[in-house]
């Protein structure tokens, strides 16, 4: 079944399907706007991007939220193996968190998902680059060929922490583990769900 593109006001984001929902978006950030692209040729996606900025339109936080559907013309299904699970008024969610490098992500994964945030963001005058540290949080249809995924990410810089100090070295994982914890907790603050 299609449904119409989900809408945002007042920084609530209305889903009719897929999953049915609102999603209240905490009012610190500011709806950037809506895009809808083929992946791959192989699954439709919509998503819909909020933001923390400074001054200068840098980047502090991203709440990505995207609607991910297979085309009728494949037959694959949404995997997500080793993830944890958590359920938020309703909404199963698959999550799993790490840190990443926007620009080298970019550069390796140049007509990605994520490489649709970067430029639809800088067409709207954003700048988002460096160092994150990101939350994602998956919810699959029952048939595995939908998906909804919200990403939650945040510049590392303020942390005082490097990509290697978090992937390498003694202490990594204490590390990880306790800022890892922060990032979650800032990520499920940052909106809300009413199921209906």
């Amino acid at each position: 079944m299609r449904f119409s593109p989900r809408t945002v006001q007042n920084n609530i984001l209305f889903s009719e399907g897929l999953p049915a929902g609102r999603f209240q978006i905490d009012p610190k950030y500011t709806y950037v706007g809506n895009t809808s692209f083929t992946l791959h040729n192989v699954a439709h996606v919509e998503q819909h991007h909020f933001v923390i900025a400074n001054s200068a339109k840098q980047v502090e936080r991203l709440l990505w939220f995207q609607f991910e559907g297979y085309s009728d013309n494949n037959k694959y299904k949404y995997s997500c193996p080793g993830m944890e699970s958590l359920s938020v008024n309703g909404l199963d969610f698959l999550l799993d968190a790490d840190v990443m490098n926007i620009d080298e992500d970019y550069a390796e994964r140049p007509s990605s998902d994520s490489a649709h945030v970067i430029d639809y963001l800088n067409n709207m005058g954003y700048v988002m680059e460096g160092n994150v540290m990101f939350k994602r949080m998956v919810w699959l249809d029952p048939n595995l060929r939908n998906e909804l995924m919200i990403i939650y990410s945040e510049d590392l810089r303020p942390t005082g922490y490097s990509i290697p100090e978090l992937t390498n070295g003694e202490n990594t994982t204490d590390k990880r583990i306790q800022l890892f914890r922060i990032l979650h907790e800032r990520a499920l603050s940052s909106f809300r769900i009413e199921t209906n």
